[in-house]
């Protein structure tokens, strides 16, 4: 759904926008990573770079489909943008959250040992934005890591909003929201958080793009889509 998506966006047949969703459980690899030892769960690989991570039911997905002025600058520019947005919203649950130097995504916990909250990968095709972000919010997120070295950092350990937060947190789709107003703001755009059923696209492309979301992970049962900003 994105690719299709994004090549709207190229043609300047949309505006910028931002699908956020959970999927099921599934493991998915970048192009040259060698494959996981797994068999419990799903595994795609995609065209994206980097090592291997999970996605899954308690993990918020974010997918900006963005058109950038240009290559560089714009695209390290929106990386860190998507970054502090997701320690606002950390922030704004009482949990202290920042990026760390040399290692993208979103970490938390002791200095001396930080957990990664959140992880982000994005890539750029004809100025428009591809792949993502997620950000770990409850403990089934952190579970689904379980067996693997996130991003493939050896040793490193993933943390969760809830395990990080005193007290009950909001709905899944009430911190959705929050992402998506943190990454307008912090990113520059003008969106406005919708759910995907009522966002003026191509009928036949928001249709045929959520089908293929729930067909490329194999159900269908906990695919929830929540806001196209």
């Amino acid at each position: 759904m994105q690719t299709r998506l994004a090549e709207l966006r190229a043609r300047g047949g949309i505006g910028d926008l931002l699908l956020l969703l959970e999927h099921p459980a599934i493991v998915t690899i970048g192009r040259h990573a060698p494959m996981p030892a797994t068999e419990a769960r799903p595994v795609v690989r995609t065209d994206r770079g980097g090592d291997v991570t999970y996605h899954g039911p308690g993990q918020l997905v974010g997918y900006p489909v963005c058109r950038l002025p240009s290559r560089g600058r714009a695209v390290r520019r929106f990386v860190r943008g998507v970054e502090h947005a997701l320690c606002d919203v950390a922030l704004s649950l009482g949990i202290g959250a920042t990026p760390r130097r040399g290692y993208p995504g979103v970490w938390a916990g002791p200095v001396e040992a930080p957990r990664k909250l959140g992880s982000i990968g994005l890539g750029v095709r004809r100025a428009v934005t591809l792949h993502g972000f997620a950000l770990n919010v409850d403990e089934r997120a952190e579970r689904g890591f379980d067996g693997m070295a996130p991003c493939g950092l050896v040793g490193v350990r993933v943390t969760s909003l809830a395990s990080l937060r005193r007290g009950s947190l909001p709905t899944l789709e009430a911190i959705a929201a929050r992402v998506a107003r943190g990454v307008a703001i912090r990113t520059d755009r003008r969106w406005v958080p919708k759910p995907l059923d009522e966002a003026d696209l191509p009928v036949d492309d928001v249709a045929s793009g959520a089908e293929g979301l729930r067909g490329a992970a194999g159900s269908s049962d906990h695919t929830r889509t929540f806001l196209l900003g």
